[in-house]
């Protein structure tokens, strides 16, 4: 029945607007991976809140050869094909204060045909229906994949960290897959390395942030590992990211925009691949037998694809990939090793994702599975790319979600900053959480406000200490600008978003008091000098470091940002949305805010749910907040009358 039901998509489009309950269902598939042999599928499928199951389906026809079911509470989180029978499994949990699943550190292996389940790493036991997989009592600490190595059979490179309040050191190993047996390769050189090696295992390097925010690079030589790169010197990150036969594939980061190149690690010298206009590359992707650089991911206005193996055959699928997917982007998910199948992603603003497989010598692309059957493209609504200037001349780029069938003029608008804030921004791609709004009749405006990642290293530095100043600055100019462009109506605008973005909201119904009529605060920072004594940031010697960073210590200026030191400057409606287990935001930042804006004459909209962190995970309370939110909207500028 759960094939059946993934293989369903829906094709029927209706003048009703979509059901808000379709925006809060879990997609029908997490992660995906074509076998090596090409022969099997992996596929991880929610089966509740509470579980999610690791499916392998024939490739032909589509029919179950083997499962794995976690148990209550206990998830499927991201998997790896080992070889061509065997895929190794990292299990997740779902944690009281966070809004998405998290790994365990353990490492689970399974046959194809669903034989052969063996726990890799990890001390706690799991059961699985038919079979015991036992714990390794022996083992402590987190472990992870750091290479499948797909083409070397019954061995993947994995690291385990230790537990710790703080960011551990790494050991790296080579892992029997059969046996969970490991043979110790190396320990990092820096804290929470990222490692790099080449197609047969073997270890070249590891790179790093100090507690500063710098780049290391170390090369492992001779069994010990040489600093090639520090960017305290240099002034440059170098991430490599890949290794062929044609060399070192690396991004440096130096300023503005960060760089795809070939790099010489003994000369330094540097071929540039790709250098977007104003956007970080995304990721890189390998010909089908790995050993060239295929193409780079772009994230300018629209995401895209750079080829740079330009005469592979693989370049003329996603190159110039048909009149049936005409405005969407078409990626290779995974490739059989003899080049002969691709197992492809299709996705756009309007389409969550549909996966297909393609004959490389027929050229025939057939159609699999969709990611949400219920969500059809052609109900949903256009994401259009903007550009504007900050009133102090920067660029800013961000997106604007029309309603479906919307001229885009004169609507009812909602601002939805991003979360994070720093390293992290919004992209050309389907949102959930914007499909909904326009699916109501909203309009919704999203723009990179400096702080935010993606943009070079100086966009990102130049929101330090910005916080409800010129990152606000951004927010509002972005609003104004929708104004102006005759987007919006100036009369019916809300802001709303999620941790920082909840801050944002509430810094800018205090800054601009007249500008907004709503203002939703989700999991939302309302103090500044709270995050210095509550929650998980806090707790570790890095993420003080990155508050000194980004906020700077001085607690009049910290009380001055804050938006529970405005309430009484706030005019628009407010509504504080919260978990009761939230570890990264406590509730208490939504606590004292709720009693500020008491203080100030004026009672906020209070929506709590006790067993929810950062962020909601639960299907129900999710589909509640939709409803929320709708009626709170509409409430306030969902009407003209």
């Amino acid at each position: 029945m759960l094939v059946a039901g993934l293989l369903m998509l829906g094709s029927v489009t209706s003048a009703a607007p979509v059901p808000l309950e379709d925006f809060a269902k879990r997609q029908e598939i997490f992660d995906i991976e074509l076998s090596p042999d090409g022969k099997h599928l992996a596929l991880t499928v929610p089966q509740s809140d509470k579980e999610t199951s690791l499916l392998i389906l024939d490739t032909a026809t589509l029919n179950p050869t083997g499962s794995l079911r976690s148990g209550d509470n206990m998830l499927v989180g991201s998997f790896w094909w080992d070889d061509n029978n065997r895929v190794v499994v990292s299990v997740a949990q779902k944690f009281g204060g966070f809004d998405q699943p998290l790994a365990t550190g353990e490492l689970v292996a399974i046959n194809a045909d669903g034989t052969g389940i063996t726990k890799l790493f990890g001390a706690r036991g799991s059961t699985q229906t038919g079979s015991n997989i036992t714990g390794r009592g022996s083992d402590q600490g987190f472990g992870f994949v750091i290479d499948p190595l797909p083409d070397v059979e019954d061995r993947i490179i994995v690291g385990v960290t230790p537990f710790s309040s703080e960011v551990p050191y790494t050991d790296v190993y080579s892992m029997d897959t059969r046996s969970g047996r490991r043979k110790k390769l190396a320990r990092a050189p820096i804290r929470g390395s990222d490692f790099l090696l080449d197609q047969q295992g073997e270890l070249h390097y590891a790179a790093g942030t100090t507690r500063d925010g710098l780049q290391q690079l170390y090369r492992f030589v001779d069994g010990e590992w040489k600093l090639v790169n520090d960017e305290a010197d240099s002034g440059r990150e170098i991430w490599p990211l890949l290794i062929t036969d044609q060399g070192v594939y690396a991004e440096i980061a130096e300023g503005g925009p960060s760089r795809m190149v070939r790099w010489d690690p003994d000369t330094g010298e540097e071929s540039l691949i790709y250098q977007g206009r104003v956007a970080d590359p995304s990721r890189l992707y390998t010909t089908p037998d790995g050993k060239a650089l295929l193409a780079v991911g772009t994230a300018e206005d629209r995401a895209g694809l750079h080829l740079v193996a330009t005469d592979h055959n693989m370049a003329k699928v996603i190159g110039t990939p048909g009149k049936q997917f005409v405005g969407q982007l078409v990626r290779p998910n995974s490739y059989s090793r003899d080049g002969q199948v691709a197992l492809l992603e299709v996705s756009s603003d309007r389409n969550s994702g549909e996966f297909y497989l393609f004959n490389l010598k027929t050229r025939e692309a057939r159609f699999l599975l969709p990611r949400d059957s219920w969500l059809d493209p052609e109900t949903m609504g256009e994401l259009r790319p903007i550009t504007l200037k900050s009133r102090d001349g920067k660029d800013l780029h961000g997106y604007l979600q029309l309603p479906p069938g919307s001229d885009g003029k004169n609507l009812p608008m909602i601002v939805l900053p991003h979360g994070g804030p720093h390293g992290v921004r919004d992209f050309w791609r389907f949102g959930r959480d914007l499909q909904m709004l326009a699916s109501r009749g909203y309009a919704v405006l999203q723009i990179n406000f400096r702080g935010s990642g993606g943009y070079g290293e100086d966009f990102e530095i130049a929101g330090h200490r910005q916080w409800g100043r010129a990152m606000q600055d951004d927010v509002t100019d972005a609003t104004r600008w929708a104004i102006e462009q005759g987007h919006a109506d100036p009369d019916r605008i809300c802001i709303y978003g999620a941790s920082y973005g909840g801050y944002a909201a509430l810094m800018g119904a205090a800054r601009e008091p007249d500008l907004y009529r709503c203002a939703v605060s989700y999991v939302g920072v309302t103090d500044l000098k709270l995050m210095y004594r509550e929650g998980d940031i806090a707790e570790r010697a890095y993420g003080r470091a990155f508050l000194d960073r980004v906020l700077g210590g001085d607690e009049a200026e910290l009380a001055a940002n804050s938006p529970v030191s405005h309430a009484d400057k706030i005019k628009a409606a407010v509504m504080l949305v919260h978990g009761g287990e939230d570890f990264r935001v406590p509730i208490s930042h939504a606590e004292r805010m709720r009693d500020a804006l008491k203080a100030a004459g004026k009672e906020p909209e209070w929506f709590v749910k006790p067993k929810e962190g950062h962020g909601f995970y639960r299907q129900e309370h999710v589909q509640e907040l939709n409803q929320r939110l709708i009626a709170f909207f509409d409430q306030h500028i969902g009407s003209k009358e």
